[in-house]
């Protein structure tokens, strides 16, 4: 009969018994005697099979050991069995989610975690369950719900992540820093794409890179539009024009035309705001050239990828909607409008954001050409385009538009209501920022007791 397995763990039942026998110099054979077989004594040393009462209290007196610490040796073996289970459940419902959230089923990710109770979870599968739910609710434009299950998630991680979940926390902290920029958190966002960015080396996924120089350069941009100074404008538009640059070279080499082309955009509205209009003119008009007659094909084709399809359609909305702002910041407001109707064209089968987009747009450049009723009618309906979603900055730009207008039309009370609704959305927003930073406390805290 071959001797149990070292590494049977001493405080194991089995471990514990085997311990006794060898102190006593017994073989399994003398132990076993003429009432048991030496295999099963074999398995109960080995934690392969639980003794029953009977057989507990003939080894207790085998052995000279006291029949309670054995009983409860049992009682921690079952305990740790259950555990165990509950572990291999949890691993296969992960699996399962994660399955179902590569296959583009945020639905059925939610629906399998419902109900699930974190705090029951060990901590280092807890965390990878609230990013994975993180990362359905910002698929499906849940802002709020995502940025509260990013932020768990980073506060629920073990001090140490094995090497092949470092993917997994450079993509939460990705998406946790997307969702702080929707909901209008530029700082917070920043600092949590430049936490993605020091994870970062030679071995990571170059996507991974450039989503977060594309991050970094868009808040830039906003901090930039923002300053009333001209030098830390200035300073922004540089900051954000050099981490465009680097997302667009690493897209280049990733082969992604349809997001080097919106980089490209985004480049030329940073050289709009410096004052290079004609050549953000130049560059924004070869994009849409290039790219509206592939969307009119997609759009045609009646075995189209919808995916694709959504791709071109917010690429051509966003350029077609920049060059209706080039061409109303040199009052050329025929050629503008024109431009907006390309936009609203290629937006009806992009997302609500850009539909609103050319929405605020059309109303600016209504207002400009007197045509205030139908102004007004073009922010209100960005506004109720708006409406059920939680994409934070452009409502209040929706409402700050709004208002602005009514006050100029010398609809005063209204005016004032609609401002009103602007800044209390702003005062959500500072909500969500001194949460974001009680969190951040905590971490801190936390951090500090490990």
């Amino acid at each position: 009969m071959p001797r149990p397995p070292k590494h049977v763990p001493p405080n194991t039942l089995g471990g514990r018994i085997r311990a006794a026998r060898e102190n006593l110099h017994l073989s399994l054979a003398n132990v076993a005697g003429d009432r048991y077989s030496t295999s099963l004594i074999s398995q109960i040393e080995r934690n392969r099979v639980e003794p029953s009462q009977e057989s507990l209290e003939f080894l207790a007196q085998r052995l000279t050991l006291p029949l309670e610490e054995l009983k409860l040796l049992v009682q921690q073996q079952r305990e740790a069995e259950v555990q165990d289970h509950q572990v291999h459940l949890l691993e296969t419902l992960y699996s399962k989610a994660a399955q179902a959230f590569a296959a583009k089923q945020p639905y059925e990710v939610l629906r399998l975690l419902k109900g699930l109770n974190f705090s029951r979870i060990a901590p280092e599968l807890r965390w990878r369950f609230a990013a994975l739910r993180g990362q359905c609710y910002f698929r499906i434009r849940q802002f709020l719900a995502a940025q509260k299950d990013f932020l768990y998630a980073t506060i629920e991680q073990p001090l140490f992540i094995p090497a092949e979940q470092h993917k997994e926390v450079m993509d939460l902290h990705l998406h946790l820093a997307a969702a702080l920029r929707e909901l209008e958190q530029p700082d917070a966002a920043f600092e949590e794409f430049q936490a993605a960015l020091n994870m970062m080396d030679a071995n990571s996924p170059l996507n991974y890179v450039a989503e977060t120089h594309w991050g970094m350069s868009l808040i830039a941009f906003q901090r930039a539009n923002k300053s009333e100074c001209p030098h830390k404008k200035e300073d922004q538009y540089d900051i954000a024009l050099t981490h465009a640059e680097n997302a667009s070279a690493l897209y280049r080499v990733i082969g992604d035309e349809v997001r080097l082309a919106l980089l490209r955009c985004h480049i030329a509205l940073i050289h709009q705001e410096q004052g290079h209009v004609d050549d953000a003119r130049k560059a924004l008009d070869t994009l849409l050239q290039k790219w509206l007659p592939e969307l009119e094909q997609e759009v045609r084709s009646p075995d189209g990828d919808e995916l694709h399809l959504t791709e071109i359609s917010n690429l051509v909305s966003a350029v077609a909607c920049s060059l209706a702002g080039v061409a109303y910041q040199v009052e050329n407001f025929d050629a503008a409008l024109t431009y907006v109707q390309q936009a609203r064209y290629a937006g009806d089968f992009s997302n609500k954001l850009r539909k609103a987009e050319a929405a605020m747009m059309q109303g600016r450049i209504l207002e400009a050409v007197h045509m205030y009723e139908q102004a007004e009618a073009a922010f209100r309906e960005a506004i109720d385009i708006l409406a059920e979603t939680e994409r934070l900055a452009a409502r209040i730009r929706a409402y700050d538009l709004l208002g602005r207008h009514l006050l100029k039309t010398g609809k005063t009370k209204e005016g004032e209501q609609e401002l009103d609704h602007a800044q209390h959305l702003s005062h959500l927003a500072s909500v969500f920022t001194s949460t974001t930073i009680e969190v951040e406390s905590e971490r801190a805290d936390i951090a500090q007791l490990r």
